[in-house]
Protein backbone atom coordinates (compact mmCIF):
# COMPACT_ATOMS: atom_id res chain seq x y z
CA UNK A 1 0.00 0.00 0.00
CA UNK A 2 1.45 3.72 -0.90
CA UNK A 3 1.99 5.33 1.63
CA UNK A 4 0.47 8.61 2.06
CA UNK A 5 2.64 11.94 2.41
CA UNK A 6 1.30 14.18 5.36
CA UNK A 7 3.90 17.42 5.38
CA UNK A 8 3.76 19.75 8.48
CA UNK A 9 1.65 17.61 10.47
CA UNK A 10 4.25 17.76 13.03
CA UNK A 11 6.78 19.52 14.75
CA UNK A 12 7.20 23.45 14.58
CA UNK A 13 4.13 24.70 12.82
CA UNK A 14 2.17 22.48 15.33
CA UNK A 15 3.39 23.97 18.41
CA UNK A 16 0.99 26.80 19.84
CA UNK A 17 3.29 29.74 19.92
CA UNK A 18 2.94 29.52 16.17
CA UNK A 19 -0.71 29.58 16.03
CA UNK A 20 -2.75 32.42 13.93
CA UNK A 21 -3.40 35.86 16.38
CA UNK A 22 -6.62 35.97 14.52
CA UNK A 23 -8.97 33.81 16.61
CA UNK A 24 -12.43 35.16 15.89
CA UNK A 25 -14.58 33.69 13.04
CA UNK A 26 -15.63 37.22 11.56
CA UNK A 27 -12.41 39.65 10.52
CA UNK A 28 -11.22 41.45 12.93
CA UNK A 29 -9.90 45.31 12.17
CA UNK A 30 -6.53 44.18 13.86
CA UNK A 31 -6.48 41.08 11.40
CA UNK A 32 -6.54 43.59 8.77
CA UNK A 33 -4.34 46.46 9.65
CA UNK A 34 -1.55 44.08 10.89
CA UNK A 35 -2.73 40.70 8.12
CA UNK A 36 -3.58 42.21 5.32
CA UNK A 37 -2.40 46.13 5.36
CA UNK A 38 0.82 46.66 7.11
CA UNK A 39 2.19 43.00 7.62
CA UNK A 40 2.21 42.08 3.44
CA UNK A 41 4.91 45.13 3.02
CA UNK A 42 7.46 42.80 3.83
CA UNK A 43 7.75 40.42 1.01
CA UNK A 44 6.73 43.40 -0.72
CA UNK A 45 9.53 45.81 -0.36
CA UNK A 46 11.59 42.68 -1.13
CA UNK A 47 9.54 41.29 -4.39
CA UNK A 48 8.79 44.81 -5.71
CA UNK A 49 12.05 46.64 -5.77
CA UNK A 50 13.72 43.88 -7.37
CA UNK A 51 11.57 43.40 -10.14
CA UNK A 52 11.48 47.43 -10.41
CA UNK A 53 15.77 47.67 -10.20
CA UNK A 54 16.63 43.78 -11.49
CA UNK A 55 16.72 45.24 -14.96
CA UNK A 56 18.06 48.65 -14.71
CA UNK A 57 20.87 46.78 -12.57
CA UNK A 58 21.33 44.68 -15.53
CA UNK A 59 21.55 47.13 -18.34
CA UNK A 60 23.67 49.09 -15.61
CA UNK A 61 26.17 46.40 -14.54
CA UNK A 62 26.49 45.62 -18.40
CA UNK A 63 28.11 49.36 -19.16
CA UNK A 64 29.97 49.22 -15.78
CA UNK A 65 31.30 45.84 -17.35
CA UNK A 66 32.16 46.57 -20.87
CA UNK A 67 31.38 50.13 -21.42
CA UNK A 68 29.83 51.66 -24.13
CA UNK A 69 31.85 50.86 -27.11
CA UNK A 70 32.52 47.11 -27.33
CA UNK A 71 28.71 46.83 -29.13
CA UNK A 72 28.76 43.47 -29.77
CA UNK A 73 29.00 42.31 -25.94
CA UNK A 74 26.56 44.33 -25.41
CA UNK A 75 24.47 42.62 -27.93
CA UNK A 76 25.63 39.53 -26.38
CA UNK A 77 24.56 40.55 -22.81
CA UNK A 78 21.07 41.20 -24.25
CA UNK A 79 20.77 37.31 -25.61
CA UNK A 80 22.26 35.98 -22.59
CA UNK A 81 19.41 37.46 -20.51
CA UNK A 82 16.94 36.85 -22.56
CA UNK A 83 17.84 33.45 -22.50
CA UNK A 84 17.92 33.66 -19.15
CA UNK A 85 14.73 34.74 -18.48
CA UNK A 86 13.38 32.25 -20.40
CA UNK A 87 15.11 29.29 -18.29
CA UNK A 88 13.84 31.28 -15.37
CA UNK A 89 10.42 31.41 -16.32
CA UNK A 90 10.38 27.89 -17.07
CA UNK A 91 11.76 26.88 -14.14
CA UNK A 92 9.41 28.51 -12.78
CA UNK A 93 6.27 26.70 -13.99
CA UNK A 94 8.22 23.25 -12.16
CA UNK A 95 8.53 25.74 -8.76
CA UNK A 96 4.88 25.94 -9.12
CA UNK A 97 4.16 22.69 -9.80
CA UNK A 98 6.29 21.78 -6.52
CA UNK A 99 3.99 24.74 -4.97
CA UNK A 100 1.11 22.86 -5.55
CA UNK A 101 2.36 19.25 -4.77
CA UNK A 102 3.38 20.42 -1.17
CA UNK A 103 0.12 22.21 -0.50
CA UNK A 104 -1.73 19.37 -1.60
CA UNK A 105 -0.29 17.29 1.33
CA UNK A 106 0.12 19.83 3.62
CA UNK A 107 -1.42 18.60 7.22
CA UNK A 108 -0.83 21.37 9.58
CA UNK A 109 -3.33 22.96 11.95
CA UNK A 110 -1.98 26.63 10.39
CA UNK A 111 -3.83 25.65 7.46
CA UNK A 112 -2.17 24.36 3.96
CA UNK A 113 -0.95 28.28 2.30
CA UNK A 114 0.25 29.90 5.83
CA UNK A 115 3.35 27.95 6.88
CA UNK A 116 5.02 27.60 3.44
CA UNK A 117 4.54 31.21 3.07
CA UNK A 118 6.83 31.66 6.19
CA UNK A 119 9.14 28.91 4.87
CA UNK A 120 9.52 30.69 1.53
CA UNK A 121 9.42 34.48 2.49
CA UNK A 122 12.76 33.94 4.61
CA UNK A 123 14.10 32.57 1.51
CA UNK A 124 12.97 35.71 -0.30
CA UNK A 125 14.47 37.86 1.94
CA UNK A 126 18.01 36.05 1.91
CA UNK A 127 17.76 36.28 -1.91
CA UNK A 128 17.07 39.98 -1.71
CA UNK A 129 19.97 40.59 0.43
CA UNK A 130 22.10 38.74 -1.81
CA UNK A 131 21.55 39.39 -5.35
CA UNK A 132 22.59 42.73 -5.95
CA UNK A 133 26.18 42.35 -4.08
CA UNK A 134 29.72 42.80 -6.10
CA UNK A 135 28.00 45.21 -8.43
CA UNK A 136 30.09 47.79 -10.42
CA UNK A 137 33.72 46.75 -11.96
CA UNK A 138 34.79 43.23 -10.11
CA UNK A 139 37.47 40.72 -9.80
CA UNK A 140 35.09 38.46 -10.70
CA UNK A 141 35.58 38.51 -14.69
CA UNK A 142 32.39 36.38 -16.31
CA UNK A 143 32.14 34.03 -13.69
CA UNK A 144 30.01 37.56 -11.74
CA UNK A 145 27.54 36.58 -14.00
CA UNK A 146 27.38 33.27 -12.82
CA UNK A 147 26.60 34.40 -9.68
CA UNK A 148 24.35 37.08 -10.91
CA UNK A 149 22.32 34.94 -13.26
CA UNK A 150 22.17 31.92 -10.62
CA UNK A 151 19.99 34.70 -7.90
CA UNK A 152 17.91 35.95 -10.53
CA UNK A 153 16.36 32.50 -11.75
CA UNK A 154 16.45 31.74 -7.79
CA UNK A 155 14.33 35.00 -7.27
CA UNK A 156 11.99 33.89 -9.98
CA UNK A 157 11.65 30.80 -8.64
CA UNK A 158 11.84 30.40 -5.11
CA UNK A 159 11.96 34.03 -4.36
CA UNK A 160 8.77 35.16 -5.63
CA UNK A 161 6.54 32.14 -7.13
CA UNK A 162 5.08 31.42 -3.84
CA UNK A 163 4.20 35.10 -2.52
CA UNK A 164 1.71 35.21 -5.41
CA UNK A 165 0.53 31.85 -5.00
CA UNK A 166 -0.23 33.17 -1.94
CA UNK A 167 -0.91 37.28 -2.69
CA UNK A 168 -3.77 35.42 -4.68
CA UNK A 169 -5.13 33.09 -2.81
CA UNK A 170 -5.25 34.17 0.84
CA UNK A 171 -8.29 36.15 1.34
CA UNK A 172 -9.90 33.24 -0.72
CA UNK A 173 -9.56 31.12 1.98
CA UNK A 174 -10.12 33.93 4.77
CA UNK A 175 -14.07 34.49 4.81
CA UNK A 176 -16.77 33.25 2.74
CA UNK A 177 -18.46 36.43 3.83
CA UNK A 178 -18.84 38.52 -0.06
CA UNK A 179 -18.63 41.93 1.63
CA UNK A 180 -15.17 40.67 4.02
CA UNK A 181 -13.84 39.19 0.51
CA UNK A 182 -13.99 42.31 -1.25
CA UNK A 183 -12.92 44.61 1.63
CA UNK A 184 -10.06 42.25 2.21
CA UNK A 185 -8.92 42.42 -1.29
CA UNK A 186 -9.27 46.04 -1.22
CA UNK A 187 -6.88 46.18 1.82
CA UNK A 188 -4.18 44.16 0.12
CA UNK A 189 -4.33 45.62 -3.13
CA UNK A 190 -4.46 49.35 -0.82
CA UNK A 191 -1.21 47.69 0.49
CA UNK A 192 -0.15 46.70 -2.90
CA UNK A 193 -0.47 49.25 -5.11
CA UNK A 194 -0.99 52.30 -3.11
CA UNK A 195 1.52 52.31 -0.58
CA UNK A 196 4.21 50.25 -2.08
CA UNK A 197 3.26 51.09 -5.77
CA UNK A 198 2.51 54.83 -5.60
CA UNK A 199 4.76 55.83 -2.28
CA UNK A 200 7.68 53.55 -2.89
CA UNK A 201 7.36 52.90 -6.05
CA UNK A 202 7.27 56.93 -6.72
CA UNK A 203 10.09 57.56 -4.17
CA UNK A 204 12.65 54.70 -6.10
CA UNK A 205 11.18 56.49 -9.72
CA UNK A 206 11.86 59.93 -8.17
CA UNK A 207 14.78 59.77 -5.86
CA UNK A 208 16.50 56.43 -5.74
CA UNK A 209 16.98 55.64 -8.94
CA UNK A 210 17.84 59.29 -10.64
CA UNK A 211 19.51 60.93 -7.11
CA UNK A 212 21.60 57.72 -6.30
CA UNK A 213 21.42 54.88 -8.09
CA UNK A 214 22.30 56.04 -11.34
CA UNK A 215 25.00 57.79 -10.38
CA UNK A 216 26.05 54.89 -7.76
CA UNK A 217 25.73 51.35 -8.71
CA UNK A 218 27.38 50.28 -5.30
CA UNK A 219 23.75 51.50 -3.47
CA UNK A 220 21.80 49.20 -5.03
CA UNK A 221 22.99 46.56 -2.42
CA UNK A 222 23.13 48.61 0.64
CA UNK A 223 19.18 48.93 -0.50
CA UNK A 224 18.43 45.55 -0.60
CA UNK A 225 19.98 45.11 2.43
CA UNK A 226 18.29 47.77 4.65
CA UNK A 227 15.50 46.78 2.85
CA UNK A 228 15.48 43.01 4.14
CA UNK A 229 16.45 43.88 7.41
CA UNK A 230 12.91 45.69 7.50
CA UNK A 231 11.20 42.70 6.15
CA UNK A 232 11.53 40.58 8.64
CA UNK A 233 9.61 41.84 11.68
CA UNK A 234 6.59 42.76 8.69
CA UNK A 235 6.54 39.06 7.72
CA UNK A 236 6.25 37.47 10.81
CA UNK A 237 3.39 40.38 11.19
CA UNK A 238 1.72 38.67 8.48
CA UNK A 239 1.88 35.59 9.29
CA UNK A 240 0.34 35.66 12.87
CA UNK A 241 -2.29 37.81 12.20
CA UNK A 242 -3.97 35.66 8.57
CA UNK A 243 -6.33 32.97 9.25
CA UNK A 244 -7.38 30.07 6.59
CA UNK A 245 -10.88 29.83 7.90
CA UNK A 246 -12.36 28.11 4.68
CA UNK A 247 -9.61 25.49 4.88
CA UNK A 248 -10.96 24.53 8.30
CA UNK A 249 -14.76 24.98 7.50
CA UNK A 250 -13.88 22.43 4.56
CA UNK A 251 -11.77 19.95 6.33
CA UNK A 252 -14.60 19.82 8.97
CA UNK A 253 -16.88 19.58 6.77
CA UNK A 254 -15.34 16.75 4.67
CA UNK A 255 -12.33 15.56 6.31
CA UNK A 256 -9.21 15.69 3.94
CA UNK A 257 -10.08 18.14 1.77
CA UNK A 258 -6.52 18.10 -0.05
CA UNK A 259 -7.56 13.88 -1.58
CA UNK A 260 -9.15 15.69 -4.28
CA UNK A 261 -8.13 13.44 -7.54
CA UNK A 262 -6.26 15.94 -10.41
CA UNK A 263 -8.60 14.97 -12.93
CA UNK A 264 -11.56 16.40 -10.37
CA UNK A 265 -9.98 19.55 -9.76
CA UNK A 266 -9.24 20.25 -13.56
CA UNK A 267 -12.56 19.26 -14.16
CA UNK A 268 -14.15 21.55 -11.65
CA UNK A 269 -12.02 24.60 -12.74
CA UNK A 270 -12.67 24.30 -16.58
CA UNK A 271 -15.91 23.36 -16.37
CA UNK A 272 -16.60 26.82 -14.65
CA UNK A 273 -16.72 29.54 -16.83
CA UNK A 274 -15.71 32.60 -14.70
CA UNK A 275 -12.61 30.72 -14.07
CA UNK A 276 -12.17 30.24 -17.43
CA UNK A 277 -12.87 33.90 -18.65
CA UNK A 278 -10.91 35.46 -15.68
CA UNK A 279 -7.75 32.90 -16.22
CA UNK A 280 -7.69 34.63 -19.87
CA UNK A 281 -7.86 37.71 -18.92
CA UNK A 282 -5.28 37.43 -15.96
CA UNK A 283 -2.59 35.68 -18.88
CA UNK A 284 -2.98 38.50 -20.85
CA UNK A 285 -2.01 40.48 -18.21
CA UNK A 286 0.83 38.51 -17.10
CA UNK A 287 1.98 38.74 -20.63
CA UNK A 288 1.98 42.64 -20.36
CA UNK A 289 4.24 42.43 -17.27
CA UNK A 290 6.51 40.25 -18.20
CA UNK A 291 7.44 42.12 -21.25
CA UNK A 292 7.40 45.66 -20.29
CA UNK A 293 9.36 45.13 -16.96
CA UNK A 294 9.97 47.64 -14.65
CA UNK A 295 12.32 49.94 -17.17
CA UNK A 296 9.58 51.11 -19.75
CA UNK A 297 8.54 53.74 -18.11
CA UNK A 298 11.54 55.02 -16.54
CA UNK A 299 13.05 55.27 -19.61
CA UNK A 300 10.04 56.46 -22.08
CA UNK A 301 10.41 59.51 -19.21
CA UNK A 302 13.88 59.67 -19.70
CA UNK A 303 14.58 59.61 -23.21
CA UNK A 304 10.79 60.33 -24.85
CA UNK A 305 9.79 63.23 -22.22
CA UNK A 306 13.62 64.68 -21.83
CA UNK A 307 14.09 63.36 -18.25
CA UNK A 308 17.55 62.81 -19.12
CA UNK A 309 18.13 66.49 -19.44
CA UNK A 310 15.47 67.73 -16.88
CA UNK A 311 15.07 65.31 -14.12
CA UNK A 312 12.39 67.18 -13.34
CA UNK A 313 10.29 65.17 -16.04
CA UNK A 314 10.63 62.44 -13.51
CA UNK A 315 8.78 64.01 -10.50
CA UNK A 316 6.20 65.94 -12.91
CA UNK A 317 5.15 62.64 -14.64
CA UNK A 318 5.31 60.69 -11.46
CA UNK A 319 3.02 62.93 -9.27
CA UNK A 320 0.27 63.48 -12.50
CA UNK A 321 0.01 59.92 -12.99
CA UNK A 322 -0.03 58.99 -9.50
CA UNK A 323 -2.59 61.43 -8.20
CA UNK A 324 -5.45 59.46 -9.79
CA UNK A 325 -4.28 55.65 -7.94
CA UNK A 326 -3.51 57.77 -5.03
CA UNK A 327 -7.26 59.42 -4.60
CA UNK A 328 -9.05 57.23 -6.59
CA UNK A 329 -7.72 54.86 -3.56
CA UNK A 330 -10.49 56.25 -1.65
CA UNK A 331 -12.97 56.44 -4.87
CA UNK A 332 -13.05 52.54 -5.92
CA UNK A 333 -14.30 50.64 -3.34
CA UNK A 334 -17.44 52.70 -2.94
CA UNK A 335 -18.06 52.68 -6.71
CA UNK A 336 -17.45 49.34 -7.17
CA UNK A 337 -19.54 48.09 -4.18
CA UNK A 338 -22.51 50.49 -5.84
CA UNK A 339 -22.21 49.73 -9.47
CA UNK A 340 -20.02 46.25 -9.34
CA UNK A 341 -16.65 45.07 -10.01
CA UNK A 342 -17.26 43.89 -13.26
CA UNK A 343 -18.99 47.52 -14.21
CA UNK A 344 -16.62 50.09 -13.33
CA UNK A 345 -13.42 47.91 -14.43
CA UNK A 346 -15.19 47.55 -17.93
CA UNK A 347 -15.37 51.59 -17.53
CA UNK A 348 -11.91 51.81 -16.17
CA UNK A 349 -10.43 49.66 -19.04
CA UNK A 350 -12.26 52.22 -21.65
CA UNK A 351 -10.01 54.79 -20.23
CA UNK A 352 -7.13 52.73 -20.44
CA UNK A 353 -7.75 51.95 -24.35
CA UNK A 354 -8.06 55.43 -24.79
CA UNK A 355 -5.53 57.16 -23.14
CA UNK A 356 -2.86 54.83 -24.95
CA UNK A 357 -4.00 55.32 -28.26
CA UNK A 358 -3.30 59.02 -27.68
CA UNK A 359 -0.04 58.57 -25.86
CA UNK A 360 0.92 56.43 -28.51
CA UNK A 361 -0.14 59.35 -31.42
CA UNK A 362 2.16 61.97 -29.15
CA UNK A 363 4.66 60.22 -27.09
CA UNK A 364 7.17 63.32 -27.35
CA UNK A 365 4.38 65.46 -26.81
CA UNK A 366 4.55 66.46 -22.60
CA UNK A 367 1.26 67.92 -21.86
CA UNK A 368 -0.67 65.34 -24.04
CA UNK A 369 1.63 62.58 -22.69
CA UNK A 370 0.76 63.30 -19.24
CA UNK A 371 -2.81 63.81 -20.00
CA UNK A 372 -2.69 60.33 -21.58
CA UNK A 373 -1.31 59.03 -18.62
CA UNK A 374 -3.26 60.54 -16.43
CA UNK A 375 -6.42 58.87 -18.33
CA UNK A 376 -4.62 55.70 -18.12
CA UNK A 377 -3.75 55.10 -14.21
CA UNK A 378 -7.47 56.65 -13.64
CA UNK A 379 -8.42 53.66 -15.96
CA UNK A 380 -6.23 51.20 -13.87
CA UNK A 381 -8.24 52.39 -10.69
CA UNK A 382 -10.29 48.91 -10.74
CA UNK A 383 -7.37 46.71 -11.86
CA UNK A 384 -5.11 47.93 -9.07
CA UNK A 385 -7.83 47.81 -6.29
CA UNK A 386 -10.74 45.64 -6.86
CA UNK A 387 -10.53 44.00 -9.90
CA UNK A 388 -9.22 40.36 -8.50
CA UNK A 389 -12.05 40.16 -5.99
CA UNK A 390 -13.39 38.55 -8.57
CA UNK A 391 -11.18 35.48 -9.28
CA UNK A 392 -12.17 35.16 -5.46
CA UNK A 393 -15.76 34.94 -6.25
CA UNK A 394 -15.20 32.33 -9.46
CA UNK A 395 -13.55 30.10 -6.57
CA UNK A 396 -17.13 30.42 -4.43
CA UNK A 397 -18.23 29.78 -8.04
CA UNK A 398 -16.44 27.07 -8.33
CA UNK A 399 -17.24 25.40 -4.53
CA UNK A 400 -20.77 25.70 -5.64
CA UNK A 401 -20.67 23.57 -8.40
CA UNK A 402 -18.25 21.01 -7.95
CA UNK A 403 -18.31 20.87 -3.83
CA UNK A 404 -14.19 21.51 -4.24
CA UNK A 405 -12.50 24.54 -2.61
CA UNK A 406 -9.80 23.90 -4.63
CA UNK A 407 -7.22 26.86 -3.46
CA UNK A 408 -3.79 26.33 -3.27
CA UNK A 409 -4.11 22.75 -4.74
CA UNK A 410 -2.34 21.09 -7.83
CA UNK A 411 -5.13 21.41 -10.34
CA UNK A 412 -4.41 25.38 -9.78
CA UNK A 413 -0.97 25.40 -10.06
CA UNK A 414 -1.09 23.49 -13.05
CA UNK A 415 -3.23 26.35 -14.68
CA UNK A 416 -0.33 28.63 -13.21
CA UNK A 417 2.57 26.70 -14.33
CA UNK A 418 0.32 26.77 -18.07
CA UNK A 419 0.12 30.61 -17.98
CA UNK A 420 3.91 30.74 -16.93
CA UNK A 421 5.04 28.88 -20.00
CA UNK A 422 2.86 30.76 -21.88
CA UNK A 423 4.16 34.22 -20.41
CA UNK A 424 8.00 33.05 -20.70
CA UNK A 425 8.83 33.79 -24.28
CA UNK A 426 8.04 37.55 -23.48
CA UNK A 427 10.13 37.59 -19.85
CA UNK A 428 12.79 40.59 -20.47
CA UNK A 429 11.81 40.82 -23.71
CA UNK A 430 11.87 45.21 -23.30
CA UNK A 431 15.50 44.93 -21.91
CA UNK A 432 16.49 42.12 -24.57
CA UNK A 433 14.84 44.17 -27.24
CA UNK A 434 17.12 47.40 -26.56
CA UNK A 435 20.64 45.69 -26.03
CA UNK A 436 19.49 44.02 -29.22
CA UNK A 437 19.22 47.39 -30.92
CA UNK A 438 22.70 47.95 -29.38
CA UNK A 439 21.81 50.78 -26.60
CA UNK A 440 22.99 50.44 -23.08
CA UNK A 441 22.59 52.46 -20.07
CA UNK A 442 24.99 54.48 -19.94
CA UNK A 443 25.16 58.21 -18.66
CA UNK A 444 25.75 60.51 -21.79
CA UNK A 445 24.02 57.83 -24.30
CA UNK A 446 21.30 58.71 -26.38
CA UNK A 447 19.13 55.86 -28.15
CA UNK A 448 19.03 56.23 -31.45
CA UNK A 449 15.23 56.53 -33.57
CA UNK A 450 14.69 52.78 -33.43
CA UNK A 451 15.27 52.47 -30.18
CA UNK A 452 12.57 55.11 -29.19
CA UNK A 453 10.54 53.93 -31.72
CA UNK A 454 10.50 50.73 -29.78
CA UNK A 455 10.19 52.34 -26.19
CA UNK A 456 7.13 54.09 -27.20
CA UNK A 457 6.05 50.76 -28.69
CA UNK A 458 6.68 48.59 -25.43
CA UNK A 459 5.01 51.54 -23.32
CA UNK A 460 1.82 52.09 -25.05
CA UNK A 461 0.80 49.01 -27.83
CA UNK A 462 0.60 46.49 -25.20
CA UNK A 463 -1.80 48.47 -23.51
CA UNK A 464 -4.14 49.24 -25.82
CA UNK A 465 -4.24 44.90 -26.80
CA UNK A 466 -5.02 44.21 -23.47
CA UNK A 467 -7.32 46.63 -22.95
CA UNK A 468 -9.27 45.54 -26.00
CA UNK A 469 -9.66 42.06 -24.83
CA UNK A 470 -10.33 42.96 -21.52
CA UNK A 471 -13.59 45.02 -22.88
CA UNK A 472 -14.53 41.83 -25.15
CA UNK A 473 -14.36 39.15 -22.11
CA UNK A 474 -15.71 41.42 -18.91
CA UNK A 475 -19.25 41.44 -19.71
CA UNK A 476 -19.66 37.69 -19.56
CA UNK A 477 -18.59 38.07 -16.16
CA UNK A 478 -21.50 38.19 -14.26
CA UNK A 479 -20.92 36.41 -11.41
CA UNK A 480 -21.57 39.30 -9.16
CA UNK A 481 -25.42 39.20 -9.47
CA UNK A 482 -25.43 35.14 -8.87
CA UNK A 483 -23.27 35.46 -5.85
CA UNK A 484 -26.13 35.63 -2.88
CA UNK A 485 -27.79 32.46 -4.31
CA UNK A 486 -24.30 30.66 -4.31
CA UNK A 487 -23.44 31.61 -0.74
CA UNK A 488 -27.01 31.04 0.62
CA UNK A 489 -26.63 27.79 -1.31
CA UNK A 490 -23.23 26.78 0.10
CA UNK A 491 -24.46 27.78 3.58
CA UNK A 492 -27.04 25.42 3.05
CA UNK A 493 -24.91 22.95 2.68
CA UNK A 494 -22.63 23.48 5.73
CA UNK A 495 -25.93 23.39 7.29
CA UNK A 496 -26.79 19.79 6.26
CA UNK A 497 -23.24 18.77 6.65
CA UNK A 498 -23.46 19.21 10.41
CA UNK A 499 -27.18 18.78 11.33
CA UNK A 500 -26.02 14.78 9.73
CA UNK A 501 -23.49 14.71 12.03
CA UNK A 502 -25.28 15.49 14.61
CA UNK A 503 -23.58 18.73 15.35
CA UNK A 504 -25.07 22.01 16.62
CA UNK A 505 -25.76 24.62 14.02
CA UNK A 506 -25.16 27.75 14.74
CA UNK A 507 -25.27 30.59 11.65
CA UNK A 508 -22.25 32.63 11.31
CA UNK A 509 -23.68 35.92 11.85
CA UNK A 510 -24.81 34.66 15.61
CA UNK A 511 -21.01 33.07 16.33
CA UNK A 512 -20.13 36.67 15.10
CA UNK A 513 -22.42 38.09 17.67
CA UNK A 514 -20.98 35.81 20.49
CA UNK A 515 -17.34 36.38 19.98
CA UNK A 516 -18.47 39.99 20.12
CA UNK A 517 -19.71 39.97 23.26
CA UNK A 518 -16.74 37.55 24.62
CA UNK A 519 -14.46 40.25 23.47
CA UNK A 520 -16.16 43.24 24.74
CA UNK A 521 -16.90 41.32 28.45
CA UNK A 522 -12.98 40.26 28.38
CA UNK A 523 -11.97 43.73 27.28
CA UNK A 524 -14.27 45.94 30.20
CA UNK A 525 -12.77 43.15 32.60
CA UNK A 526 -9.21 44.11 31.72
CA UNK A 527 -10.28 47.40 31.93
CA UNK A 528 -11.72 47.07 35.67
CA UNK A 529 -8.53 45.20 36.70
CA UNK A 530 -6.55 48.17 35.29
CA UNK A 531 -8.42 50.87 36.78
CA UNK A 532 -8.16 49.22 40.44
CA UNK A 533 -4.68 48.88 40.00
CA UNK A 534 -4.10 52.40 39.05
CA UNK A 535 -6.54 53.79 41.85
CA UNK A 536 -5.00 51.30 44.47
CA UNK A 537 -1.62 52.92 43.34
CA UNK A 538 -2.49 56.55 43.28
CA UNK A 539 -4.83 56.48 46.13
CA UNK A 540 -7.69 57.38 44.17
CA UNK A 541 -11.78 56.00 44.60
CA UNK A 542 -12.54 53.51 42.23
CA UNK A 543 -16.61 54.03 42.18
CA UNK A 544 -15.34 57.61 41.04
CA UNK A 545 -13.43 56.87 38.60
CA UNK A 546 -15.63 54.26 37.30
CA UNK A 547 -18.30 56.65 37.02
CA UNK A 548 -16.22 59.17 35.44
CA UNK A 549 -15.13 56.77 32.40
CA UNK A 550 -18.79 55.37 31.74
CA UNK A 551 -20.12 59.09 31.91
CA UNK A 552 -17.05 59.63 29.24
CA UNK A 553 -18.50 56.76 27.06
CA UNK A 554 -22.52 57.65 27.56
CA UNK A 555 -21.43 61.52 26.05
CA UNK A 556 -19.40 60.09 23.21
CA UNK A 557 -21.83 57.42 22.79
CA UNK A 558 -24.70 60.29 21.82
CA UNK A 559 -22.79 62.34 19.93
CA UNK A 560 -21.80 59.36 17.80
CA UNK A 561 -25.71 59.17 17.79
CA UNK A 562 -26.33 62.36 16.78
CA UNK A 563 -24.49 61.85 13.23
Amino acid sequence: MKKEVRLLDHGLFEKPFMDSKARTRAVSTKEIAFGHLIGPLGLILIVNTIAALVEKFFTQQTGAMYGTANVNMIRIMGSRYEVVMTVAKILAVGMGLLNGWLVQHTHSKQGRLRPWYLIFGFCSIIIGALIFQFAGPNDLGEAYWYYFFFLLICYHTVGSSYFFVFKDTIVSLTSRNPSEKMRLKFVRQLCWTLISGILIGMMVSMVVLPMWLENDISGYPLLMIILSVIAIPLLLLEYFYTRERITEDVTQEYGDENKIPLKEQMKALFTNKYYVLLTIIVTVGSIVDNFKGGNVQYFYIKFLLGGADNPIMFTLYQVATGIPLGIGAFAIYPLAKKFGIKNVSIVGYICVLIGSVVGLLNPSNIPVAIAAGFLRQTGMLPNAYVFATLVCYAYDSVEHDSGYRLEGLLGPAIVLAVQTILTAPFAGGYESGILKLGFVDVQGITPNSDVLQFMTFAFYMFDIVASIIYIVLLPFVDIEKKLPQINEDLRERQKQIALSKGEEWIEPEEIARREREEADRIQEQNRIHDLEERCAKKGLDFETENRKYLEKQSRKKKRLGKR
